[in-house]
Parts: C-alpha cells; structure tokens; sequence
C-alpha cells in the first residue's frame, strides 16, 4: 500500500502524474485515492462521515469547470465515497447574482460544505458574510481567495500571465525583431485572467521595443464572436505590420488563430494564451497553426485535490490549517510551445513534460556521460 509518508518529496511531474492516473483511469484513480487519502478506498470509507455538499460553478459551459468537475466526480468514484457523499451541483450560467442565490439556498439547505467553482467572489461580499455566520466549511476552486474560505485551489497566474508573455517576447526575438507590433485581448471578469493582463503590461515595460498598438476588454458572454470581429478589424488595419497577438485564455486564442488563418497571415502572426484546453492542444499539434504557446492548467487535478481537502477536514476532522497551511493552493502550469513539448494525443495536459526537465535532462545526460 502506498503510503503519505512515502510520498513526501514527490517531483512536480509524479504529483502531476499520480493525480492524472486517477483522473484518467479506474486503475489510476485506486493510486489517485492512495496517494490523497493516504489509504485504500475502503478505509477511506470507514474513516471518513458521510458529507452534504453544495457545489456552486458560475459557468458549467466553460471548459475549465467541465474538466475541474470531471476530475472531483472521478475522484468520488474511484474512492468510492460517492455511495456516501450527498453532492447537489448548481449552475449559475455566469449570473453572479445567481451566484449568490445559489450559495445563500447551499446554507439554506445547511451543507456540511460548500465549493464555489470558479465564482465571481468580488461580487458576492453578502452571501461571503451568511457563509462566516453559518460557519459552513467553504471550499473555492480558481475564485480567488475571498473570506471566509478555507482554500482556494489555483493556479499562480502572475507566474503563469508571466510565462507566456515572456514567451511572447522570446519568440519575436528569435524572429529578429527590433521593433514589434502587438495587440492584446483582455478579460477582467476572472481574477486570473485579469492577473495576466497586468503581467503582461509589466512585461511590456522593460520591452520598450514592442508597441501595444490596441487592446480590447471582453465580457465572457458572446467572447468568441467578440474576439473574431476584434481581430478581424485589427488585421483590416495594421495588416502585415502586426507582429503577434495576446489572449487571456485558449478560447478567444483559438478565435484569434482562425481569423489569422482564414486572412491566410499565419507565417506572419502568432498568437500566445494560456489554460492549456483540449481543443487547443490539438490543434497546436499543427505546426502551421497560430497559436504558438499555451500553460497547462490541471484543472482535474484541482477538482480531485478538492474531493480530498473536503474529506479530510469536513469528512475526518482534521483541523483546516493542518491540512491547509496557506489559504491558497497553487498548482504549477507548465508552458507548453508548439514543436517542443506539447502532449502527444491522447494525453492529457497535466502529465506534460515542463521545459524545465527537457533542459535538466538534456544538461544531466552530459554530465553523467
């Protein structure tokens, strides 16, 4: 049997990994629940009470709360406390104030816990407060940290808006460029993607050589189109004196690739993102196609690492700073570049190889020869 404490100086890549198998496979998922609850299913079982949770997403049409809430349900189901746990998951279809109706009716409904799932927190201060005075453990998944929650489950997007932008200028430098063109699409709406855009213009302050020629803020409803008729009008205007093109996440960069394509500028153009979304990887597997950089957000990671803080503080009682010392859990997002690291089909995101071990092997091959 696997044991926590055979585990404890676990390499980014095998934490990565032993989450994934479970995410990814029945046979997997038994290691995901040894490795997260320290024992096998079925002491799991017997060790932990039952739980009442509420799970709240602000936008199940999203890819990141479909794959967050794919890997919490595999992580039930594998440990088998899904014939125990009552889970009553609600969508807020991207309505913050349905946001906190359905928070308010989760305290209402006196859960044993709550999980926000990528929740506008900013603007739910009154439902944050009811949630303090019912004392309800509460649990956010990629919310920002808000009061009174016990965690937060993340990515670091400042050191994420950082990779890719870095990139972004690494790649115009590689190209020879001395002076560049770039316009950037913005999302504020998302703590993470508004983290981003503020890396971004920090980036872009010690790389005066690259002019910011428009940005253009969007909501998340109709950001697709949004983003086509964008860039559309900015390929109308700079043409061939447009260098590259920064998205807040793969969505609307997968939307910016298509119109570069369509114009037929993508030996000219490029455009960087962030999230690392299936559709986005495989397209990327082209070498022609646009969008040149990605990170690699564990979104199932994040939903199963949740099921396993919920168990062990709600369903085991073991005090929340023992298992929480920091409020906010961040997951480390490789960047992934096309040519070099992406995944090969059929493997999914969160076992990509960071570039960090393609240089460390690369240098220890030389030094053990």
């Amino acid at each position: 049997m696997t044991t926590e404490t055979s585990l404890i100086r676990p390499t980014r890549r095998s934490l990565l990994r032993g989450f994934g198998a479970g995410v990814a496979a029945a046979s997997g998922g038994v290691q995901l629940a040894q490795f997260a609850l320290g024992s096998t299913p079925a002491q799991a079982q017997t060790k932990a009470r039952p739980v009442k949770l509420a799970v709240v997403a602000q936008q199940m049409s999203a890819q990141s709360d479909q794959r967050a809430w794919a890997g919490f349900q595999q992580w039930l189901k594998t440990t088998g406390l899904d014939k125990s746990w009552e889970v009553n998951m609600t969508d807020a279809k991207g309505d913050p104030g349905a946001l906190v109706s359905q928070i308010e009716n989760a305290i209402t409904a006196k859960s044993d816990a709550i999980l926000v799932m990528f929740g506008t927190l900013t603007a739910a201060h009154s439902a944050l407060d009811d949630l303090t005075t019912s004392k309800i453990p509460f649990f956010s998944l990629d919310s920002g940290w808000q009061s009174p929650a016990i965690a937060d489950i993340t990515s670091n997007n400042w050191v994420m808006g950082g990779q890719y932008s870095q990139y972004m200028v690494d790649r115009l430098l590689g190209e020879g460029k001395q002076k560049a063109n770039i316009c950037a699409v913005i999302a504020n709406f998302h703590h993470g993607t508004r983290k981003r855009g503020k890396v971004m213009r920090a980036v872009l302050t010690e790389n005066e050589w690259i002019s910011l020629q428009a940005d253009r803020v969007i909501q998340y409803s109709a950001f697709y189109e949004t983003t086509q008729n964008v860039v559309n009008d900015w390929l109308a205007r700079y043409g061939n004196d447009l260098d590259a093109i920064w998205c807040p996440w793969d969505e609307p960069g997968m939307a910016a690739a298509e119109v570069i394509k369509s114009r037929n500028m993508q030996d000219k153009i490029f455009v960087v993102s962030a999230d690392g979304q299936s559709t986005a990887i495989e397209r990327m597997r082209d070498p022609s196609y646009p969008l040149k950089a990605t990170t690699a957000q564990a979104f199932e990671v994040w939903g199963a690492y949740t099921g396993w803080l919920i168990n062990e503080i709600v369903g085991k009682g073991r005090p929340a700073k023992e298992v929480v010392p920091v409020p906010t859990v961040e997951f480390p997002a490789p960047l992934l570049v096309n040519g070099v690291n992406i995944p090969a089909a059929g493997t999914p995101t969160y076992e990509a190889t960071d570039l960090y071990y393609i240089y460390r092997d690369r240098a220890l091959a030389g030094m053990k020869a």
